[in-house]
Parts: structure tokens; C-alpha cells; sequence
């Protein structure tokens, strides 16, 4: 007896049980319940490093600010001038 065209080519189904299904849906909640905390905890010690960073870039910049006006009042004291003569000469006068 002849098969009948393209009976080969069935897919299997695979049959699940609704325990199953419950099982894998709460496996994926409990799962994406993890992954939920874990971007929490990497969201929190981000901020934490951009804070660092923010506050590192500061005092550098404050740091920077002190040495700058420390090496212009060395120069002024070399310069054997007074500070109101510099300033003139800055301006042009």
C-alpha cells in the first residue's frame, strides 16, 4: 500500500504536560528575578563609580588650580616687580 504524498516529512509533536510548562515558566521568572537583582547591584556600584570618579577629577582639577598659582606667585616674586606693576603691564597700560 502506498503511502500517502509527504508523509515523511510530519513533524513529531512533542507533547508537554501543563506541569511541565508551569515549571519552565516559573525556572524563566525565577530567573529573570535573579538577573532583576543582579542589574540592580550593577546599576547601584556604577553609580557609586561615577560618583569616585566625579570626586577624583575635582581635586585633581583643585590640585591643578593650587600648583598653577603657586608657579604664578613664584614668578612674580622673581620678577623682582610688584604684583600691581604685573597687572598693569597685563593690561596694556
Amino acid at each position: 500500500m502506498p503511502r500517502p504524498k509527504g508523509s515523511k516529512n510530519k513533524k513529531k509533536t512533542i507533547e508537554l504536560s501543563i506541569e511541565n510548562f508551569d515549571e519552565k515558566i516559573s525556572s524563566v521568572e525565577n530567573e529573570i528575578s535573579m538577573l532583576t537583582d543582579q542589574l540592580k547591584t550593577k546599576k547601584a556600584e556604577l553609580k557609586n563609580l561615577l560618583k569616585a570618579k566625579e570626586a577624583d577629577l575635582a581635586a585633581k582639577a583643585a590640585q591643578k588650580a593650587e600648583e598653577d598659582k603657586a608657579t604664578i606667585i613664584a614668578a612674580v616674586e622673581q620678577s623682582g616687580k610688584s604684583v600691581d606693576e604685573i597687572l598693569s603691564m597685563l593690561k596694556g597700560e
